[in-house]
């Protein structure tokens, strides 16, 4: 075990040493990558999804704040979509304005979130999204997270319609089919229930991470998945969603694991060593809880060069 504990300490360092540059590095393949979900999945315009375009705005982008990123993102999702309908387009630009300028007034320093979130849904782990995200942050992340989510089944469902925008790029756009991919929008069950999930999954993780007890965050991510699978799978029974129960138990059990891996790297402290103390002032008496953290030092290789060659005799100086 002392051996992982001084592993972290080596990435930390070395993050901590390299920061100026590994965070453009991070920002430019997360930003890369979802371009590349992008194209797969709403790719319509052809200048936007051209492989040096993409290189481009990932560039840039890694040298930009997450909340100018998430705009760029979003715009690129809008302009696909105006690309084979006007009306459409423009439906999502109105969604995402009102989205944005909720998020920007509320939560506005999460917007990484609003990147990972989608990012997230598109590589299968969904369900690690509320546990970790209780964990780290406050429950006013869950705007970003709610949002994120509405973000991911707008690309969703045009992307499960691309037969009907096709029609609609062709001239064969009517007021219905627009109003078919409106509701199924509106109407998209799955994208409630997650929601729903989320919210309650990031309020009970926060609140149980914050008790002073034993193992908080271990009770915190346990309760986390366990109530997510059960929301869940109930949740899918009754809407009568496609969500299968091999993806969700899956999906719970890795939201787990990567839970524990950021528990590991975040919050590490030793509760056989907890202390417990008390003092007072004119107003109040105080009882604290002291719980150490582990902390490991890497240890450090010394090199002792010797010198093979013996010094020579001072000739000056003789026995007597």
């Amino acid at each position: 075990m002392t051996a992982l504990f001084e592993l972290r300490e080596k990435l930390k360092n070395f993050y901590g040493a390299h920061e100026v540059i590994l965070r453009p590095i991070i920002k430019f393949l997360v930003v890369f990558v979802s371009l590349i979900l992008i194209k797969s999945n709403i790719g319509y315009m052809e200048l936007l999804n051209m492989w040096f375009m993409m290189l481009a705005l990932s560039v840039i982008s890694a040298f930009l704040p997450w909340n100018v990123v998430t705009v760029i993102l979003a715009a690129d999702i809008v302009a696909n979509i105006f690309s084979v309908s006007v009306e459409l387009g423009g439906l999502i630009l109105l969604i995402s304005l009102i989205l944005f300028l909720l998020f920007f007034r509320f939560s506005p320093k999460q917007g990484a979130l609003l990147v990972f979130i989608p990012l997230a849904f598109f590589l299968k782990i969904p369900y690690a999204i509320p546990v970790v995200v209780g964990l780290l942050w406050a429950p006013y992340a869950i705007i970003p997270v709610v949002f994120g989510t509405v973000i991911y089944f707008i690309i969703y469902v045009v992307s499960e319609n691309t037969a009907l925008l096709t029609r609609m790029s062709n001239g064969n756009i009517s007021s219905a089919s627009v109003n078919s991919i409106i509701n199924m929008l509106s109407n998209n069950n799955e994208m409630v229930l997650m929601i729903i999930a989320f919210v309650i999954t990031i309020l009970v993780v926060y609140f149980i991470k914050r008790m002073s007890v034993d193992n908080a965050w271990t009770i915190a991510i346990f309760s986390g998945g366990i109530l997510e699978f059960v929301i869940v799978l109930v949740g899918s029974l009754m809407l009568k969603t496609d969500t299968s129960l091999v993806e969700i138990i899956i999906g719970s059990v890795i939201s787990i694991i990567i839970s524990f891996i950021i528990h590991f790297f975040v919050f590490s402290v030793d509760y056989s060593r907890t202390e417990h103390t008390q003092f007072e002032d004119d107003e109040y008496y105080y009882y604290v809880k002291a719980v150490p953290k582990i902390n490991v030092t890497a240890p450090e290789m010394n090199v002792k060069r010797i010198n093979a060659q013996r010094r020579k005799k001072n000739p000056s100086k003789k026995i007597k």
